[in-house]
């Protein structure tokens, strides 16, 4: 590969980085093309991408990024997961995981601090992006349902006493 070309590559990854604050760093040796496959699958599932590069473009690419942090990770056959959501990624390559013991978590990077494998593992414990938005809007909803109950309450509790009274009044009449 000569010198244009590798300058291709690390702009093309630098430019598919940018906005990525989080990726997860993987070593791939021994991994057949079909479970490759299925790590590929799993992470575009979760809203991310997998990618397979040499460690001294890797290194160009995240060089002057949040990422840049990742850097001591890239060595021997790695790949990189990332995606906008940075829990994702980690799930599906944790869960792939389990069932490929050649897939070695190495680390990675999130805003701009180096993790661990342990770090990663922390990380797919923890909610995405979109479980968070729904746990927030609940809460917005919830408060609004509330407050809608709370003035429903004094007319239907009001009604509620008159029709008690009207009742007293039939049978005592």
């Amino acid at each position: 590969m000569n010198k244009q070309e590798k300058q291709v590559r690390v702009d093309t990854l630098r430019r598919e980085l940018d906005g990525i604050d989080s990726v997860i760093v993987a070593e791939n040796q021994g991994i057949s093309v079909t479970e490759m496959q299925t790590l590929r699958g799993a992470v575009r599932a979760a809203g991310g991408k997998v990618r397979v590069v040499k460690n001294t473009l890797a290194r160009l690419s995240v060089q002057g990024t949040s990422l840049q942090v990742a850097s001591d990770k890239f060595v021997g056959p790695v790949l990189i997961a990332f995606g906008k959501d940075p829990v994702g990624p980690a799930k599906a390559i944790l869960k792939v995981a389990k069932d490929m013991p050649r897939l070695v978590v190495k680390g990675g990077a999130v805003s701009g601090k180096a993790i661990d494998p342990d770090g990663v593992k922390t990380l797919s414990e923890l909610p995405g992006r979109d479980e968070l938005r729904g746990m927030f809007l609940g809460v917005l909803t919830a408060v609004a349902s509330k407050f809608v109950g709370t003035l429903a309450a004094a007319p239907r509790d009001f009604l509620s006493v008159l029709a008690q009274r009207e009742d007293q009044l039939k049978n005592a009449g």
